[in-house]
């Protein structure tokens, strides 16, 4: 199974098409989903407005991914810093 990362830079391949694109964004939050996969996944098609036609704004699917690593990233950064406290 691929990466997030992997995922990640699918979603942003603008040579893929959309509803690949939108494959991969899925794929991401089975790797990643704060509040549960269909609660981030409606979260993110709210917040990033992604429309149920994707070639009106294909865009979405990148400020989707963005914002779905930016929480992933501080996430890891605050286990990371728990982790540390823990063997402390």
């Amino acid at each position: 199974m691929a990466s997030f990362a992997t995922h990640r830079l699918r979603v942003h391949d603008s040579a893929r098409p959309p509803y690949r694109r939108l494959s991969a964004l899925r794929t991401c939050l089975t790797e990643f989903a704060p509040y549960g996969f269909y609660a981030t996944y409606h979260h993110l098609c709210r917040s990033a407005g992604i429309p149920r036609d994707l070639d009106e704004d294909p865009g979405s699917l990148v400020r989707a991914v963005e914002e779905l690593d930016e929480a992933r990233r501080l996430w890891l950064a605050e286990l990371a810093a728990w982790q540390v406290g823990r063997r402390a």
